[in-house]
């Protein structure tokens, strides 16, 4: 009997809450994931500090803590910044990892990895492996030295064209049509809107583009038909839809402001209003996906199936919280952004069917969490039992995700599926500043936000300016207080002699303060930095004072220890594995670490371990846990 795995896979999904994926299995509604437990071994108590994306993902690929592996918030410090918040960049990229990836030490040792939008990968320094760029949320994309939420893509972000003001957008009007060859047969008093197209958070910026629509009756009943061309020729239409229509996929070429090259990239357009009398119309377009510049190496991007796919960032989340799309258009992007990640996997592990290693990551239940899952828990049943719809809509999607994937990975490899983290309808929120104002520790105002990027600031507790001039503690991020030292940071006020006197006033600020809502402390614990080594933290990117709320007062996650419950939430992370000397149908109920991945790999595959690892084997999910010597 083989005992040893010969390939091992890990494919994640951000923020799949344990309780709410076995809901959906007990009902019915996801017979991969079903499958997968049955023929695997749960833990069901996962765990990892911060609750947050990018430090969980790297411990994931590490085997470390984030105090060894360097990333310990979603945000990362740039030494030397003021210490405000809207200073920090969003901690994505390899090359901000102190810790050896689990690919880069199997490909030391000449095995072949794939790893496909995974968020601390890129770029990627392999030498036999393959990657499709993981530096953000979605495949293509960087958030690494972005501030705020920003981003940028291959080739552009979404926007829309619409009569009325949209601050992502291009406003438009219809006027008689004019110049136009090749009208539709039977138009009568067509009409046409002249739209100055800018592209977006592009990676390297496009030239803008004049784009025409044109709108007609087809009937009689108004302006119900709709072309979008790029000239005033209705035969080069890039598609015609009407009102609640999605365009079939389009490719056009863009053109690199920088040095006038040309790229190919693919976009859908949906139709989401258009008036009897055109008065009133609003176009969504999605992102333009690109084909090049996201693969190592390069030539990998020729081996991906995705000439007509879409990649979709953040499934229109944006677009719907500034009113642009509904909730039906955000699944119909989930679908079509997973669309694109399934194509992109299963296309290159078949291209190189001597794999040995696949990591993959996933983010639409992330995305929904975000803005549905407070909805969830809701007073009102019609919001309550819509949310919770759309909850099972995303979850078959990766459902179906995951049952192509399984097909092409085979049954002979050892696959952990499992999450970074879970979430928590948002609470009352805690703004650290108030609690530290409130002990004279720290002076801001508050702020307006101006960029639409900036959608999170306000749950986050963050939509303030603070003068650090006037301000003896600093919060930082997710977790953290710093003491705004004198000669350290820009601003710093705090002699050295009384770092600790400070530091002590903190902990007691934030211990003490009562949130205005409920007159109860929203801080669970709070710790000095060295301290919170004991639970993975409190490395060079901590802060002086460590921090955990209580999990009813958080916005969704980030904030709270990964034991945390709350309404139908909870901040675990779903963990289970199937394969060759696996055990099947087996639940594991103690404590489990996400460090713990990485050396449950290596042990079971007999490949090398990375250097930095610091979790352990899982033992108790094997049917065979004494390994020294099998043959296999």
């Amino acid at each position: 009997m083989k005992t040893m795995a010969k390939k091992a896979a890990v494919i994640g999904f951000d923020c799949a809450i344990p309780k709410r994926l076995q809901a959906l299995v007990a009902e019915g509604a996801l017979p991969n994931f079903k499958k997968f437990i049955e023929d695997g071994s749960y833990m069901t108590e996962g765990y990892n500090l911060p609750t947050v994306t990018p430090p969980s993902w790297a411990t994931i690929c590490t085997g470390a803590y984030p105090r060894t592996h360097g990333v310990e918030d979603y945000y990362y410090y740039l030494e030397g910044e003021s210490l405000e918040h809207k200073k920090t960049c969003q901690a994505f990229g390899s090359e901000i990892l102190t810790a050896e990836t689990i690919w880069d030490a199997w490909d030391k040792k000449g095995k072949k990895c794939i790893v496909v939008n995974y968020p601390m990968s890129w770029p990627s320094k392999m030498r036999n492996g393959v990657m499709v760029m993981g530096e953000g949320l979605s495949p293509a994309e960087t958030r690494w030295q972005q501030l705020g939420n920003a981003h940028k893509e291959y080739l552009a972000s979404e926007s829309v064209v619409s009569s009325d003001f949209y601050p992502m957008g291009v406003q438009a009007r219809f006027d008689d049509a004019k110049g136009w060859a090749n009208l539709p047969a039977g138009a009568e008093e067509p009409l046409e809107a002249v739209i100055p197209i800018t592209f977006k958070e592009s990676m390297e910026p496009l030239k803008g583009q004049t784009w025409y629509a044109l709108a007609w009756e087809g009937g009689d009943d108004g302006y119900d038909r709709f072309a979008l061309c790029p000239e005033r020729d209705f035969s080069k239409a890039f598609f015609t839809i009407s009102a609640g229509q999605w365009s079939g996929v389009v490719t056009h070429e863009f053109t690199i402001a920088a040095d006038g090259r040309t790229e190919k990239g693919t976009f859908r357009c949906k139709l989401m209003e258009l008036s009897d009398d055109a008065e009133s119309f609003r176009l969504y377009i999605t992102g333009i996906s690109g084909f090049s510049g996201f693969t190592a190496p390069a030539e990998a991007a020729d081996k991906l199936a995705i000439a007509d796919q879409v990649i979709c960032n953040d499934m229109g989340l944006v677009a719907f919280i500034h009113g642009v799309i509904d909730m039906d258009t955000v699944v119909e992007l989930a679908q079509f952004h997973s669309d694109w990640l399934t194509a992109a996997a299963t296309s290159t592990l078949k291209a190189n069917p001597d794999w040995d290693l696949f990591y993959m990551h996933t983010h639409l239940v992330d995305w929904f969490y975000h803005g549905w899952l407070s909805d969830m828990d809701s007073d009102d049943a019609a919001r309550r039992e819509r949310a919770l719809d759309m909850e099972r809509s995303i979850y078959q999607i990766e459902d179906r995700l995951l049952g192509n994937l399984l097909k092409t990975l085979g049954d002979d490899a050892l696959v952990c599926l499992c999450s970074d983290h879970g979430a928590t309808p948002m609470g009352p929120i805690f703004n650290t500043a108030e609690a530290l104002k409130a002990a004279g520790l720290c002076h801001y105002e508050p702020k307006a936000s101006e960029n639409y990027w900036e959608i999170y600031e306000e749950s986050e507790g963050y939509n303030y300016i603070l003068d650090v001039t006037k301000s003896k503690a600093v919060p930082q991020r997710y977790m953290f207080v710093y003491v705004n030292q004198e000669g350290k940071y820009p601003g710093g006020i705090v002699r050295p002699e009384d770092y600790e006197e400070v530091r002590d006033a903190i902990i007691d600020a934030l211990l003490d303060y009562k949130h205005p809502q409920t007159g109860k402390r929203p801080v669970l614990l709070a710790v000095r930095k060295e301290d919170a080594k004991v639970f993975g933290m409190g490395g060079a990117q901590a802060g002086d004072v460590v921090y955990a709320l209580k999990p009813e007062y958080m916005a969704e996650h980030g904030y709270g220890l990964p034991t945390g419950v709350s309404g139908c939430g909870e901040l675990k992370n779903v963990l289970i594995f199937k394969g060759p000397n696996v055990k099947r149908n087996f639940r594991y109920e103690r404590p489990r670490w996400l460090a713990d991945i990485v050396p449950t790999l290596c042990y079971m595959t007999g490949n090398p371990i990375p250097a930095d690892a610091e979790g352990g084997p899982i033992y108790q999910i094997m049917e065979n846990p004494d390994l020294n010597g099998t043959q296999d």
